[in-house]
């Protein structure tokens, strides 16, 4: 019928499977110095006004540790930007918030490649690992850091986040963008993972995943002999579902596209990823010692 809002073709259990699978694109692979910024930036062989987004590393990890994960991003027509900086053992998060807005505006400002390849300065995102994804949502936020201004992005994804400085809570409170957090398992709110106090503090629409069996060491990879031959050393199930995730969340939020509109909607179910509401009390009830240290929960008193 005419004016009928176009919805998805396939079901969220179907649109996981193939978006775990590369996209229909050829990758190109760039060096980020040529704006000043050491990192990497993942393209499409063509295409214009394509979304793009910025990645943050975890803590002592880099680019090169997500390879195949941006070279997938790409490969659906994505645009993707890793700065290298903030490596080391006193990595600063706010730096490195810093350094992804800067790579953000640089690939929406800078022509890319050959052929009229070209970032839409309104379909951009952020995206971060661990003590990048604490990065990712700060630069989301209003904060002024070291200079920079925050961005004008549409989508903001944090992946199996980690506790950072004392700015990040407060800070995600000013964050508008619709954002998704994916948590490995039942790490929700542990010394290392901080996905559901997160998720409780940011200001915009939000979506909690999490991914049974999963590992936040998971995601990243490991090069060596046998990565010639297609292994490349993250976790296979924690990595899919991630791709997965991302991807479909990313072209919903900064392409418009509708078929994915399922990634953004805290009510559907995606596979086998489990969905958690924030507004629900924590089941787990230790302290963040405890949990690391794995002692029980203590017994309720019984009612009389």
């Amino acid at each position: 019928m005419f004016g009928k809002k176009k919805g998805p073709s396939q079901p969220p259990a179907a649109l996981m499977k193939q978006l775990a699978r590369r996209g229909r694109h050829r990758v190109l692979r760039g060096d980020l110095g040529f704006v000043g910024i050491p990192g990497q930036v993942f393209t499409p062989e063509s295409g214009t006004r394509l979304p793009a987004v910025a990645f943050g590393h975890a803590w002592l990890a880099d680019s090169a540790r997500y390879r195949d994960l941006l070279f997938h991003l790409a490969s659906w027509g994505i645009v993707v930007a890793a700065p290298d900086g903030q490596r080391g053992p006193f990595a600063s998060d706010a730096a490195l918030a810093a350094d992804l807005r800067a790579t953000l505006l640089a690939v929406a400002n800078v022509p890319l490649g050959f052929d009229g390849l070209s970032v839409h300065r309104d379909r951009l995102g952020l995206v971060g690992h661990g003590f990048g994804a604490g990065a990712a949502v700060l630069a989301a936020s209003d904060e002024v850091l070291l200079g920079q201004r925050p961005p004008k992005v549409r989508g903001v994804a944090a992946v199996f986040p980690a506790p950072t400085t004392s700015i990040l809570l407060p800070a995600a409170g000013s964050v508008s963008a619709p954002t998704t957090v994916i948590a490995a398992g039942d790490e929700l709110d542990t010394v290392t993972a901080n996905a559901l106090p997160l998720t409780r503090a940011l200001g915009g629409d939000v979506t909690l995943r999490t991914i049974a069996g999963g590992s936040d060491r998971g995601l990243l990879e490991k090069r060596g002999l046998a990565s010639l031959v297609g292994f490349n050393g993250a976790d296979r199930k924690t990595h899919a579902h991630v791709r997965a995730v991302l991807t479909g969340f990313l072209l919903n939020t900064l392409a418009d596209d509708p078929e994915y509109q399922a990634f953004a909607d805290p009510e559907q179910i995606l596979g086998d990823v489990g969905n958690v509401d924030p507004s629900e009390p924590d089941s787990d009830e230790r302290d963040h010692f405890s949990k690391l240290v794995g002692a029980r929960a203590p017994k309720r008193p019984a009612s009389n």
